[in-house]
């Protein structure tokens, strides 16, 4: 549907091309770098492998003979085929998310779309597929179609992010909205992103739902008792938020559990608050300093070398969570020694408790595609490290995660110099040591609000100066490649003139982010002109917000220009 829309608009898709609309000549250049990895497109080869094939390989095609070939224009000379056609021109094919380095060290400059559907539909075609004798050949279960369909999201992730190359995603379901505006916006982004004048925008209708193949899910029953949990409640002036949070603790199904309640000096009446829960608890201890230590990292230290169990549960005391999580940390932890981390998904929720919006959105803008999310798994966790924490902190807070004490205390607290990415490189640290477990139910609600040190992140340069010193710890330990960390930092300049005009105006301020430009500069081309429309973002959402439409406005631009605008 989108080769076909795009080809109509000027973007050729190939001369000779298979009923799925895909040249040719690409499938079968794909279909031999797999085979040539020891795989195919349904049995895939192992990542070094692929990706040492598409190095070997670089000099096999040129660009011109892949040009010839795709217009069936036999001359390799440029000039000449400039001459028979020089506008835009595609190449479709579902194998280029495994094989696009190969791709892109022809056409580093190529503009990648990913169209992305839900994947449980996904399945249901490749496994309808099966049963016709014009489709490529595949012999997949539900569940490894499953697998299947994330392991291609997880590749062009990884290699869009690494590759620091320009991409757009679009959603199936909303390019077949049944709201023609909703229609209207989405492919007129698209075609914009091409560059070419907007072809058909509405009209466009999804395929009829196929027979579903699903494996059934198994229930889990979580254990009520087991090793012993130390909770820490590091409080500093929530009390609006501290009944909830101290009740979703001592409810939990999980009961074997010490729960130390800290104050570091709030100017409220938490300890008030927290005193009366004491009194009601047998489990609970009262920890309190006289003097305010600065970083909530000194509470986590503090309150470790208090703690006595196998497993150490941080539960920041403005959050909340589902009562089982505990229990269900506990079960993952204790069913796999290897692990050193469990946590579960999260929800953000407002000051009163009501959704903000679930998490997988932050991970598919951050992202591309929050695949790696939508199911429970258990990953090694260098690997993790290397693949999705380089560009960001993929464990929301502390309150959703359980770690392992030993673990703990090998690594350390967090710097507790570092005021807002300290949990970024604890963790990155904490799972060079072993295994992580992710839960996909969301268990955990992660409140935001003025006082989060997460919504304080974009007021000062000194957040981007703790990333970049972040990123140093990741060069010197070797956690990742030199080409992942540059893509990285290219993203991290964005972050940093998006949130440049949101800083306050000081001397400090500007000086420290002239110093940061030049630092950012040759990670990020036209960095410049990403501050300008910062510029010009900021004070056009000023006044947006000044008449009253900052809403309707910014999911808007969401909608239109997906990698640059989070919705929310």
């Amino acid at each position: 549907m989108v080769s076909a829309a795009l080809d109509s608009a000027g973007v050729y898709g190939g001369a000779l091309r298979d009923h799925n609309a895909e040249p040719m000549y690409a499938i079968d250049i794909n279909d031999r770098l797999l085979q040539k990895a020891g795989g195919s497109w349904w049995q895939l080869p192992k990542v070094e492998d692929l990706d040492r094939v598409c190095v070997e390989t670089k000099a096999e095609l040129t660009p011109q003979s892949l040009y010839a070939a795709h217009f069936k224009h036999p001359t390799g000379n440029t000039l000449r085929q400039k001459m028979h056609w020089n506008g835009p021109w595609q190449i479709k094919d579902p194998r280029m998310s495994l094989t696009l380095p190969w791709w892109l060290a022809r056409f580093p400059k190529a503009r990648i779309i990913w169209v992305q559907r839900d994947e449980n539909a996904v399945v249901r075609s490749l496994l309808n597929r099966q049963e016709k004798s014009d489709e490529a050949h595949s012999a997949l279960s539900p569940v490894d179609a499953l697998n299947l369909v994330r392991s291609y999201n997880e590749r062009i992730s990884s290699v869009v992010k690494s590759e620091g190359v320009d991409f757009r995603v679009v959603h199936y379901e909303e390019l077949t909205h049944e709201d023609p505006a909703v229609q209207r916006k989405i492919w007129h982004s698209l075609y914009a992103f091409a560059g070419v004048k907007p072809g058909q925008m509405e009209g466009f209708t999804a395929r009829s739902a196929m027979a579903e193949h699903q494996a059934p899910k198994s229930l889990e029953v979580f254990p009520t008792e087991g090793p012993l949990v130390s909770v820490l409640v590091p409080n500093y002036n929530h009390e609006p938020y501290l009944d909830e949070r101290i009740r979703s603790i001592v409810e939990q199904t999980y009961t074997h559990t010490e729960i130390i309640l800290m104050d570091d000096c709030s100017t409220d009446d938490s300890r008030t608050v927290l005193e009366q829960w004491a009194q009601r608890d047998s489990r609970i201890t009262l920890l309190f300093n006289e003097e305010n230590s600065g970083s909530p990292f000194a509470q986590w230290a503090k309150g470790a070398a208090q703690a006595k169990g196998k497993y150490l549960w941080i539960a920041e005391s403005d959050d909340a969570c589902a009562l089982d999580m505990l229990a269900a940390h506990v079960h993952a932890l204790e069913q796999t020694p290897t692990a050193v981390v469990a946590y579960s998904h999260s929800h953000l929720v407002d000051e009163q408790g009501a959704l903000l919006r679930d998490f997988l959105e932050d991970y598919a803008f951050i992202f591309g595609d929050a695949g790696h999310w939508k199911s429970d798994f258990v990953a090694h966790g260098p690997t993790e490290v290397a693949t999705y924490m380089t560009f960001s902190n993929t464990i929301p807070n502390a309150s959703g995660a359980l770690f392992n004490m030993e673990a703990f205390r090998s690594v350390g607290a967090p710097e507790t110099s570092w005021r807002l990415n300290g949990d970024w490189l604890f963790y990155s640290r904490l799972l060079q040591k072993g295994d992580v477990v992710f839960l996909s139910q969301p268990r955990n609600k992660f409140r935001f609000h003025a006082q989060t040190q997460r919504s304080r992140t974009t007021a000062s340069y000194k957040a981007f100066d703790e990333i970049l010193a972040m990123y140093e710890v990741y060069e010197r330990e070797s956690w990742t490649g030199e080409q992942t960390l540059k893509a990285a930092r290219a993203q991290v300049a964005m972050w940093w003139a998006g949130n440049l005009f949101d800083m306050a105006n000081s001397w400090d301020n500007w000086k420290n982010n002239w110093r940061l430009y030049n630092v950012f500069r040759p990670y990020r081309s036209a960095l410049g002109w990403f501050i300008v429309r910062s510029f010009i973002l900021h004070y056009s959402a000023a006044f947006i917000k000044a008449i009253g439409l900052k809403e309707p406005v910014k999911k808007w631009a969401a909608k239109l220009f997906p990698k640059t605008f989070f919705a929310h």
